[in-house]
C-alpha cells in the first residue's frame, strides 16, 4: 500500500472513533471500551419519549392486514424480535428504538392484525466473549446499566451467571458446572427481595423449589424430584 493511501486510511479510521457514540461502543468486543462507553450512557442517557410514537400507533388499525403493517413501520426501520406462533395466531414485537417495542398479533387464517401495544423494553447488546475467554465479561443496557455479568473459564461458563433489571439492581443469579446450571438459582424482585429459590443439577431443577411474596411469606413450592 502506497504511503498516500496509508495517511488516507489512517485519517478515514480516525474519523470513525471520533464519529463512534457511547451507544455503538457498546457492541464493542472490548471490555474496556464497553465500561467506559456504559459510565458515559449511565450519566446522559435520556429515554426516548412514548409521544414520538403517538402517530404511528393512530395510523394501525385492528383489521389491517400484516403487509400494511409492515409498510407502516418500513420508514422506521423496525425489527421483529421474539415471535410466538399459537392456536392459530402469531404474536411479536418490532424494535422501534432502544426503549420502545410495537407488539402485534395477526390471525393465520387471513394474516389480519387483531391486538397491538406499545410497551417499554430496554434495549440491551448482547456481544460474545472471545474463544477460550477467562474472566468476567460484561453486557450492558442502552442506559448503561449492566445487563450481564458472566465468570467463564477457558470459553465456558464457570460459577456466577448474573442478570441485572434495567434500574442496576440484580434480577436473578444462577451457576454453572460441567454440565449447565449447578447448584442455587435464585430471582430477585426490583427491591431486591427473593421471588423464587430453587437448585439444578446437571442443568435440570431438583428438590423442592419456592416462590415468596415480597414481605418473604411463602406464595408456593413445587417439587421435582430428588437432588
Amino acid at each position: 500500500m502506497s504511503q498516500r493511501l496509508l495517511i488516507i486510511f489512517a485519517c478515514f479510521c480516525t474519523i470513525a472513533q471520533v464519529f463512534s457514540s457511547p451507544r455503538d461502543d457498546l457492541g464493542s468486543p472490548s471490555q474496556e471500551t464497553r465500561d467506559a462507553a456504559a459510565k458515559i450512557l449511565r450519566e446522559s442517557y435520556v429515554p426516548p419519549p412514548r409521544a414520538r410514537w403517538e402517530p404511528l400507533l393512530s395510523s394501525i388499525k385492528i383489521g389491517d392486514s400484516r403487509k400494511k403493517v409492515l409498510e407502516l413501520l418500513r420508514p422506521f426501520n423496525a425489527t421483529p424480535e421474539r415471535w410466538v406462533f399459537s392456536g392459530g395466531s402469531s404474536t411479536g414485537n418490532y424494535r422501534l428504538d432502544d426503549l420502545w417495542l410495537l407488539e402485534c398479533s395477526f390471525n393465520d387464517a387471513d394474516d389480519t392484525l387483531f391486538e397491538y401495544k406499545l410497551w417499554e423494553n430496554l434495549r440491551y447488546v448482547w456481544v460474545d466473549p472471545p474463544p477460550g475467554f477467562t474472566g468476567i465479561w460484561t453486557t450492558y443496557y442502552a442506559n448503561g446499566q449492566r445487563s450481564h455479568e458472566m465468570h467463564y473459564a477457558n470459553g465456558e461458563y464457570s460459577e456466577g451467571f448474573t442478570t441485572f433489571l434495567t434500574n442496576g439492581s440484580k434480577c436473578s443469579v444462577d451457576h454453572y458446572g460441567a454440565k449447565g446450571i449447578e447448584g442455587e438459582v435464585t430471582v430477585l424482585s426490583p427491591s431486591g427481595n427473593v421471588i423464587s429459590r430453587g437448585q439444578y443439577k446437571a442443568g435440570k431443577p431438583v428438590g423442592t423449589w419456592t416462590w415468596y411474596n415480597e414481605d418473604g411469606s411463602i406464595k408456593s413450592t413445587q417439587e421435582h424430584g430428588l437432588p
